[in-house]
């Protein structure tokens, strides 16, 4: 299959498990999706493709699908949830740069067959991680404060539309300017890193436009979890 293919298949496959997620685990279910989202979202983005004609990196949808997670654990639980599950992909992000770290500073066997490619993975991991470390702890952070500032002017069921896209369009502009620059910059040409940073912001924007429908059948079961 192509790559735009493989594209509509990881947009259903993340949002679908999303939303099941909350509805079989309920708020416990979207802190788990908050925590291994952010982990697997920071390896995918070490990817590179050629999609619909232009270089982007992976875990876009992903990361994507995080905004929406804490959106609706703002939306349905409150500020202060949306808080801790923020501070959970960060200590997330944190135990597996540690762990794997340390991984690689074990000398490998003669038989091994890993170390090569976890080296080319995970070694790049750490700058990737501080830079989405940065930018995903104010990238969060403004989106919460935005979308309680929002929610306070529109603040029905109906409305959680203007709630999400107000709140991600411009918490993911800041989030993406700042991972490009720190995880990219002098690794990869100047050019090279602002059509990342475009390509990026532009699939995550197109990605929040598609997944709050998503959302409002997230929404739909919060009478019937936890």
């Amino acid at each position: 299959m192509t790559n735009e293919i493989w594209a509509v298949v990881a947009f259903l496959a993340t949002f679908i498990l999303l939303v099941l997620m909350y509805r079989l685990y309920g708020k416990n279910g979207l802190f788990v999706w908050v925590a291994i989202g952010t982990v697997i979202a920071n390896i995918q983005v070490t990817k590179t493709v050629e999609i619909f004609g232009i270089t982007a990196t992976l875990g876009n949808v992903l990361f994507a699908s995080i905004y929406l997670a804490t959106d609706l654990l703002n939306d349905i639980y409150g500020r202060a949830t949306a808080k801790k599950a923020v501070w959970l992909g960060f200590a997330s992000v944190i135990v597996m740069v540690v762990l794997m770290s340390i991984s690689l500073a074990f000398t490998p066997a003669e038989s091994d067959i890993a170390q090569d490619s976890m080296q080319t993975l995970f070694g790049l991991v750490p700058r990737i991680a501080i830079g989405s470390i940065i930018a995903y702890i104010i990238g969060q952070y403004i989106d919460v404060y935005i979308f309680n500032w929002i929610k306070k002017r529109f603040s029905s069921d109906r409305t959680f539309y203007i709630r999400a896209y107000g709140s991600t369009t411009i918490s993911s502009l800041i989030d993406t300017a700042l991972f490009s620059i720190i995880a990219f910059y002098g690794v990869m040409p100047g050019a090279v890193v602002f059509e990342i940073f475009v390509t990026t912001y532009l699939f995550k924007l197109m990605t929040t436009l598609l997944n709050v429908p998503f959302g409002y059948i997230a929404k739909s079961f919060a009478k019937d979890v936890d």
